[in-house]
C-alpha cells in the first residue's frame, strides 16, 4: 500500500474513478492504493456472490454491490472500498446504488476480504469505522486462516471457523453458507493448463 504526500479533494478521487483508476481509497484526504485483490480474495468474492445472488432474489428488500467506494466521511475525506456492501431498497430508488461510482448512502452489512497484509494490517481500524459511521454488521472473510470474523455494534466480534456456517441474521434472515465454501475455488472456474508443463 503506497501513500500520496498531496491531499485530494474527492472531486478528485471521483476523477480518478472516472479514468478507470481501480483498489484505491482516500484515508484523511491522502490517497491509498491497494494492491489488486489475490486468487484466494477473487474465490472468496466469487462463493459469496453465487451465494449472495441465489439468496437476494428470494429477498424483496436487499441487494448487494461490488467494489462501491463508500464516503464514510466529507472532512477530512475518508473513502473505503469494501468487497461487498448491501443495502436496503428505498422507495423509489430500486438498486439506486448499482448505477453509482462511489456513494455516501451506509450499507446493512459490509464484507471485507482479509486476503493480504496490506488488507489485514489496516482491518481492525476499517471496522471500527464502519461501525462508527452506522453499519448494523462488518463480516472479515480472511483466506490465510480461513476464519470468519463478525462485528455488530459496540460488541466485540465472534469468530467462525471451518465446519461451522455463517448465517445473515439479523440483517439478511435466512441467509446461511458453510464456512468452508467460501474458501473453496469455485467449480465453474476453470484453470487453463500450463503449455510448458508438458
Amino acid at each position: 500500500m503506497s501513500t500520496s504526500e498531496n491531499l485530494i479533494t474527492l472531486e478528485q478521487y471521483e476523477e480518478r474513478l472516472l479514468d478507470g483508476d481501480r483498489w484505491i481509497e482516500l484515508a484523511e484526504g491522502r490517497l491509498i492504493r491497494l494492491n489488486p485483490p489475490d486468487d484466494a480474495h477473487g474465490d472468496v468474492v466469487r462463493n459469496l456472490s453465487r451465494a449472495l445472488a441465489t439468496f437476494l432474489k428470494k429477498s424483496p428488500d436487499t441487494y448487494a454491490c461490488f467494489e462501491l467506494p463508500l464516503i464514510l466521511q466529507r472532512e477530512p475525506a475518508l473513502v473505503r472500498c469494501p468487497a461487498i456492501s448491501c443495502f436496503r431498497f428505498v422507495a423509489g430508488g430500486r438498486f439506486a446504488e448499482t448505477d453509482k461510482l462511489l456513494t455516501e448512502t451506509r450499507p446493512v452489512l459490509i464484507i471485507e476480504v482479509a486476503s493480504t497484509n496490506e488488507r489485514r494490517e489496516a482491518m481492525s481500524t476499517r471496522v471500527k469505522a464502519y461501525l462508527a459511521w452506522g453499519v448494523e454488521v462488518v463480516w472479515v472473510v480472511d483466506p490465510v486462516t480461513r476464519h470468519v470474523h463478525l462485528f455488530r455494534g459496540g460488541l466485540s466480534g465472534d469468530m467462525l471457523k471451518e465446519p461451522q456456517v455463517l448465517v445473515g441474521f439479523p440483517v439478511l434472515p435466512g441467509f446461511a453458507i458453510p464456512v468452508s465454501d467460501l474458501f473453496r475455488q469455485p467449480d465453474w472456474v476453470k484453470t487453463k493448463p500450463d503449455p510448458f508443463d508438458e
